[in-house]
Order: C-alpha cells, then sequence, then structure tokens
C-alpha cells in the first residue's frame, strides 16, 4: 500500500513534456476550428446588431446571410486534422487519468466525479453565453462528452480495474451492430420537436468512447506495466499502422465545407473504418511523441507547451472570448475601415495569439484570484 502510494505521488509530480506540446497544439488548433466556424456563421448566426445595419455597421449590410469561407491553406489543416482534433484531447485526458493504481484512484473517485460534474456545468453554462439560439444553448458538445466519457471510465476502473476499460473498449466497436445511431437520432429528434428546433446532438457519446478507452489503456501501461516501457509504443504504432491501413484500404475520403467548419467534422467517427483512423492517428501520433521523450527529444516550444499545461483555461475561455468580446471589437473595426470578416488564415492565428495573450495575462495576474477574492 505504501510503495504504491508513494510511486503514484512521484508519478504526479512529473510532466511529460511531449504530451504538454501535444495538448497545447492540438487546443490551438481547435481554436482554429471554432473561430474558423463562427466567422464562417457569423453573419448568419451570430451578428446581432441589425439596429445599426443601416448605419454604424452599413458595410456590413451587404454580408448578412452570407457564410464566409475560409482560404485553402486552413481549409487543408481542416481536411488533416478535423476527424481527429475533437478526439484527441479526450484521448489525452483518458492517457493521465490512468496515472494511479486501482486502489488509490477508488479513494478519490467522489472527488473526479464532482469535478468532472463541474466541468460539465460550467460548459453547458458558457454554451448558454455563446450560443445564438436556445437550441443550441441546450446542445450537448464534445468537451461536456468527454466528461461523461472520463467519468464512465472512472466509475469502471475504481470498481472493477482495467479488466473494465478492456471490456468497455470491446463494447464500444459493437455499436455498429447495436442500434445505437438510431436511438441517438431519437433522442435528438425528441429535443428537437418537443423543445427547440436548434438543438443538436452531434458530437454523440458513441463516437468518443473508444477514444477515451485508447486514452486510458495507453496510460495504464505507460504508468502501471514497466516491464512493457521498451516496447510499448512501437506496440501501439504499429497497431495505428495497421488501423489506419484498414482506412486507406475501405474508407470514404473525408471532406471539409470550406464555409461550414463543423458540417463534416464527426462523418469519419460515424463510421468503422474511420473510427479505425482516428484511433489509429491517435496511437501513431502519441506513441512517437512518448517514444521521443524517453529518447530526451523533448518539444519544450514556449507557447504551445503553455496553452497544454493551461489547455483548461484556454478551453473555458476562448469561445466566450471570441464571440462577446474579440468578434464584435473586430466588425466594429471593420466597419470604420471597411472591411468585412474574413477567415484567412493569418486573420485566424491573430485571433488565436490575441487570446492566448489574454488568458496569459490573466494567468500572470492572478486575475481569477482577485475576481475570487482569493487571499495568498
Amino acid at each position: 500500500m505504501s510503495l504504491s502510494k508513494n510511486n503514484d505521488e512521484e508519478i504526479s509530480k512529473t510532466r511529460i513534456v511531449n504530451l504538454d506540446f501535444l495538448r497545447g497544439f492540438f487546443i490551438i488548433l481547435a481554436m482554429d476550428q471554432h473561430f474558423t466556424y463562427y466567422i464562417n456563421m457569423w453573419y448568419v448566426e451570430y451578428f446581432r446588431d441589425s439596429i445599426a445595419l443601416t448605419s454604424t455597421y452599413k458595410i456590413h449590410f451587404p454580408m448578412i446571410g452570407h457564410q464566409i469561407a475560409t482560404d485553402h491553406f486552413n481549409h487543408m489543416l481542416g481536411l488533416i486534422f478535423t476527424p481527429w482534433v475533437s478526439q484527441v484531447y479526450l484521448t489525452l485526458a483518458a492517457f493521465n487519468l490512468a496515472r494511479k493504481s486501482q486502489l488509490l484512484f477508488k479513494d478519490e473517485l467522489s472527488a473526479k466525479l464532482k469535478m468532472f460534474a463541474l466541468i460539465f456545468i460550467f460548459f453547458f453554462m458558457e454554451n448558454c453565453i455563446v450560443a445564438p439560439n436556445f437550441g443550441q444553448a441546450i446542445s450537448i458538445y464534445p468537451i461536456m462528452l468527454w466528461m461523461v466519457v472520463l467519468a464512465i471510465l472512472s466509475i469502471a476502473y475504481s470498481l472493477l480495474g482495467v479488466q473494465a476499460i478492456l471490456i468497455l473498449t470491446v463494447l464500444s466497436f459493437f455499436r455498429w451492430i447495436l442500434p445505437m445511431e438510431i436511438l441517438s437520432n431519437f433522442f435528438q429528434s425528441i429535443i428537437i420537436y418537443n423543445i427547440h428546433p436548434g438543438f443538436e446532438y452531434d458530437a454523440r457519446l458513441e463516437y468518443f468512447f473508444t477514444s477515451g478507452c485508447l486514452g486510458f489503456i495507453m496510460g495504464y501501461v505507460h504508468y502501471q506495466k514497466p516491464n512493457m516501457k521498451k516496447l510499448k509504443d512501437y506496440y501501439f504504432f504499429l497497431m495505428g499502422i495497421v488501423l489506419v491501413a484498414f482506412y486507406v484500404a475501405y474508407g470514404d475520403p473525408f471532406v471539409i465545407d470550406p464555409a461550414n467548419a463543423f458540417m463534416h467534422e464527426h462523418d469519419l467517427a460515424r463510421t468503422l473504418s474511420g473510427t479505425f483512423y482516428i484511433i489509429g492517428i491517435q496511437a501513431m501520433v502519441i506513441s512517437a511523441f512518448l517514444w521521443m521523450e524517453k529518447r530526451s527529444i523533448r518539444f519544450n516550444v514556449p507557447v504551445i507547451s503553455w496553452v497544454g499545461m493551461h489547455s483548461l483555461l484556454v478551453f473555458a475561455f476562448h469561445r466566450v472570448f471570441f464571440v462577446r468580446i474579440l468578434a464584435p471589437l473586430i466588425v466594429m473595426i471593420g466597419s470604420l475601415t471597411g472591411r468585412t470578416l474574413s477567415a484567412s488564415t493569418w486573420e485566424l492565428y491573430t485571433y488565436v495569439g490575441i487570446t492566448i495573450l489574454v488568458c496569459y495575462l490573466i494567468k500572470k495576474t492572478h486575475m481569477g484570484e482577485i475576481i475570487l477574492q482569493k487571499r495568498g
């Protein structure tokens, strides 16, 4: 018991530099995707100051009702990363979840479930702030699903051990035999017809669950199977190659609409071959970066790694900041300079950079503690 506890405490003090880098890199890509979508749809759903369209915002008047397409480079980034960028953050979170032994994990279960519930509630409230209508405000989006998946994995592991995770992993592939899609469509239709037509259940539990299982299994092997340390990265990488090869041989090509970044986001997750691709590419990337970490090849890139270490802050802040502050300010500046919104790559990453800078200032100045009136 004491040895296990000491081992867990030692593990918790160490960070994997390359996984911080990956987490930051994918959070930045997620910000790119979100900002792209909001600009895509700004003049369709998010522009709310119509009373001034013939005066202050007259330059924007011809754009009302039109979707803004992104440029070719950002479109290519979407084709490469969109199918799995919303999955890999969950995979990395589940990887960290497997740090501790089952016995100690059980002691912390209630605290973890409380944390997941609070994060779920927070992002539900955030969604209410940024959504353009009530239906989208009550919709279920990826980060909310991540908390559900992490809670299920936590309960299963604390009660039944890693065997339960393996069973859940196998069962997650049976969703193509079971009527999961029918049940999800039925649930969505009930809310649409009885509460609000804008509701979306696009990010579905069955689309994400296998990624959560993958992350937990990889984390469990990494932290708790030292006898496999030399070969585990090769095994997972090889598994990834096989799964991606299956998709290349049998899967349908992935497409992205430049004028709607979210339209096809979960297309690959709906299919068996697409799920193989998502799982495979994640296994390959995470294994490769763990392998490099083991050989002291570390990607400690200041801005990206900082975002990875403070990913929850950035994720919690960026949508409200962009929709409620940054984009309206850009629209106002556009009114003065004669420019409408654009979804070009350089503009999008300017907005990403501004958002990260504001998050850094919030963290650096301890603004959160000041607002909450915390005392040092």
